[in-house]
């Protein structure tokens, strides 16, 4: 809620892979939400808080740690740090020093005596495949020059030297004390712990670890994992906190559940152990967990695991106040959507709070009653994460088909959505239309379990084996749908789940592909230049293997066509050109050369990442009239080539209209030359793929050689450019907006070395540019966002 809007209407959300938002009245169910901070260089909103001291000051962390592990889905967004508003939230910065933070769990910010200190909750994750850690380490960071300066404060794990407890949770009692809940780090270490200090400085620490060793004993569940602490405001010696305990399944992962909940009536300085709502009342603890108070009644409390549950004598017992299945039936009193996150109550009231969900935002203003009633709030608020999406092959036809996370399968018929448009449920997974019979369409949910529409109707249920979200492609002339069979452990290797007869006579077989390789395919493209007849497929695999399959509805025979320097890493995406001969391959991990294209069928491969940051890469795409203009979905938007076959590639980013959200999947319609973006924070866009329509001219410079940074970015009013060179020439600097227009050119006089210029950019609108800086011999271009 914010501070600064005297009747507590006005509120602040974060979208996990979808960026900053607000709502103007969240009691108002005409009001929508409005987006900040699209062109962002990190959309992945963890927390938000702001410095009472100070209610002009926001501050929101990025990177949502609680999935950043290896586990059965990858549904997560990597942080960069913590960014701060001055001025209530109207303008945004990237606070430099923080950008090391590669997962902020929490934001806290306490009154010391006047000095506003700042502690941020640091933890380090696993994501696409890689280890990302946090620098300079874990930890509890806490600053007092407003986030200039950090000192980590937190003790080593006992037993473990050179670990940082990871906080989870901060919570700040009503007289100061603050308490840390910690999570399990990298290594399993370190969860289902209790820190508190009234300091709140290194030293200062009491640590209660009591559970720890209890879940550590556990014969079964014996990882101790994340620990949130919930406070009574109105009575600051009452302090709850709940554990989750982790096991490993069979798949080879670990989950966890909720296990326990204590109270402690004296601060924190005892505890005793209080009942849960049930054994499964929180089974992904990892991904929803949430403790909260009722800020006037400090016998009442919330938690959420799945759904909501409500206890009115400190955990004695337990009501279910909510319940997510009521999804397929329209709703109702009780309905908030699955996976529970966070509470917030309204300043100063017992009755108003705002429940945040894998299904968005959720108001109450019966929240004291055993049962309270639920409306949901998320008009406007476009943060879905598609999977997959499909577009009806009709030219100007405005019905799609795409694949969510935890919102099933959505059915878009030119209106906005709502969860009556769901026609398939579950994490939606792959979909697809048939290009000959657009009255037949395909939907599935997690592990290749698919089904069969015919006019909208359902006909039809096949699949087996797989991933949990398992690629797969769609042969519409021969009716043959093949989806990666190999699981998560490696079972099932080399084989394709081979579906034939759709829609009606199905015959369901797992197909060995003879790749003789012992991981699950991360990509399956299906060659519109099949011979007649058959079924011809591309496949890539997690550990960078390409593979061409002939004859795949019959007789499968494989023919490797690897390029020597592909990185060993996930195979995001399979292009095919105007031939089989031209293909564009993506890699989908960081710290890899992550575009590759041939022009000779595979015999010999060029790196075209060029001037790309290092982002994963997800979707590749040809225009279908020129090979050498090629489109890209990525970790931030949209990129686009059409020098995809010269020997210098240049990439442009193209997301104007969208925002600088991860980008999964992109479908073209060929009779109209429409594309569809499925994009895992910002719902679906489309665009008009047309010839050479997002190439602007950025001078004669070639790619760059030179070390440039710009700084900040996003920036306001001014910006700094420092670089280094061996050149003796001048330096120019000119800025182009995205439909290629010179709005900033200056040349520069300056030698070998070092370089450092302050320009004045405050004529320039908010909005994403293209800034180059060149020598005379060789320039560099990056992506400018101006607030």
């Amino acid at each position: 809620f914010d501070p600064n809007d005297e009747n507590f209407k006005k509120v602040w959300s974060g979208g996990v892979t979808g960026g900053l938002w607000y709502n103007d009245d969240i009691t108002n169910t005409n009001i929508e939400w409005t987006p900040i901070g699209d062109f962002w260089s990190n959309l992945a909103i963890s927390c938000i808080t702001y410095d009472p001291n100070n209610t002009q000051i926001f501050y929101v962390g990025t990177g949502e740690a609680q999935t950043a592990r290896f586990i059965y889905r990858e549904s997560s967004g990597l942080g960069a740090g913590i960014f701060r508003s001055v001025d209530g939230g109207e303008t945004w910065e990237q606070i430099p020093s923080t950008t090391g933070f590669k997962y902020i769990t929490e934001i806290a910010v306490r009154d010391e005596d006047g000095t506003s200190a700042i502690y941020a909750g640091v933890a380090s994750g696993t994501y696409m495949g890689e280890d990302h850690e946090s620098q300079p380490s874990d930890g509890l960071y806490r600053s007092v020059d407003g986030g200039e300066t950090w000192e980590q404060v937190l003790p080593e794990i006992e037993g473990y030297s050179d670990e940082i407890y990871v906080p989870a949770d901060i919570e700040i009692t009503a007289n100061g004390r603050i308490f840390i809940g910690t999570m399990e780090n990298l290594d399993l270490h370190g969860g289902a712990t209790i820190l508190y200090s009234d300091s709140g400085m290194e030293g200062s620490w009491t640590i209660y670890d009591d559970y720890n060793i209890v879940i550590s004993n556990d014969g079964g569940i014996n990882v101790p994992a994340r620990t949130n602490v919930a406070s009574a405001p109105s009575d600051p010696d009452i302090v709850y906190a709940q554990f989750a305990g982790g096991y490993l399944t069979q798949s080879g992962y670990y989950n966890y559940k909720g296990r326990y909940i204590i109270k402690s009536t004296d601060g924190g300085n005892s505890w005793q152990q209080k009942n849960i709502p049930d054994e499964s009342w929180a089974e992904r603890a990892w991904h929803n967990f949430i403790l909260r108070v009722d800020p006037s009644n400090p016998e009442a409390l919330f938690t959420g695991g799945q759904d909501l549950w409500k206890s009115s004598n400190s955990g004695a017992s337990w009501s279910h106040i909510s319940d997510w299945s009521l999804m397929y039936s329209g709703g109702g009193d009780a309905y908030v959507h699955a996976d529970q996150h966070n509470i917030k109550f309204q300043p100063g009231s017992s009755t108003t709070a705002v429940f945040t969900s894998d299904g968005g935002i959720f108001l109450t203003t019966t929240a004291n009653l055993a049962y309270p009633v639920f409306i949901e709030r998320n008009q406007g608020y476009n943060t879905l994460q598609f999977y997959s999406g499909a577009i009806n092959p009709s030219a100007g036809s405005r019905l799609y088909i795409g694949g969510l996370q935890d919102n099933g399968t959505l059915y878009y018929k030119g209106f906005p959505l709502s969860i009556n448009d769901m026609i398939d449920g579950g994490d939606g997974a792959f979909c697809f239309y048939d290009e000959n019979e657009q009255a037949i369409f395909i939907t599935s949910v997690y592990y290749n379990s698919y089904t069969v529409w015919v006019n909208g109707g359902w006909v039809n249920g096949f699949g087996q084996g797989g991933t949990f979200i398992s690629p797969a492609d769609y042969d519409y002339k021969e009716n043959i749908l093949y989806a990666n069979g190999v699981s998560i452990t490696g079972s099932q290797a080399n084989k394709i789940n081979r579906c034939s007869g759709i829609p009606y006579y199905i015959n369901d077989e797992m197909v060995n592909m003879g790749t003789n390789t012992s991981v699950a395919f991360s990509h399956v493209k299906y060659s519109d230049y099949s011979p007649e007849g058959t079924s011809t497929l591309f496949l890539g695999t997690q550990s960078g293997k390409l593979y061409k399959i002939e004859h795949a509805e019959s007789s499968p025979q494989a023919t490797e066509l690897t390029g020597p320097d592909f990185p060993t890493a996930n195979i995001s995406c399979i292009a095919v050109g105007s031939s089989e001969d031209i293909l564009t391959v993506t890699f989908s991990n960081y710290g890899v050369s992550s575009v590759w294209l041939t022009t000779d069928g595979g015999e010999t491969w060029t790196e075209k990442e060029t001037n790309l940051p290092d982002i994963p890469i997800r979707w590749a795409l040809f225009h279908p009239e020129n090979n050498g203009q090629v489109m890209l979905a990525t970790e931030t938007g949209i990129w686009v080539t059409n020098m995809m076959l010269e020997d210098e590639t240049t990439w442009y980013p193209a997301s104007e209209g969208m925002a600088n959200v991860r980008v999964d999947m992109l479908r073209l319609r060929e009779t109209d030359n429409t594309v569809l973006a499925a994009t895992h924070g910002r719902g679906l866009f489309t665009a008009s793929y047309d010839l050479d329509v997002f190439y602007v001219g950025q001078e004669e410079f070639a790619v760059a050689k030179e070390d440039v940074h710009i700084y900040p970015n996003p920036a306001y009013n001014v910006l700094n450019i420092e670089l280094t060179s061996d050149s003796r020439n001048d330096i120019t600097v000119s800025i182009n907006d995205m439909a290629g227009r010179s709005v900033y050119k200056q040349v520069y006089k300056t030698g070998e070395g070092t370089f450092v210029q302050l320009m004045d950019i405050s004529t320039l609108k908010p909005g994403l540019y293209l800034l180059t800086v060149g020598n005379g011999k060789e320039a560099t271009t990056k992506k400018l966002i101006v607030n």
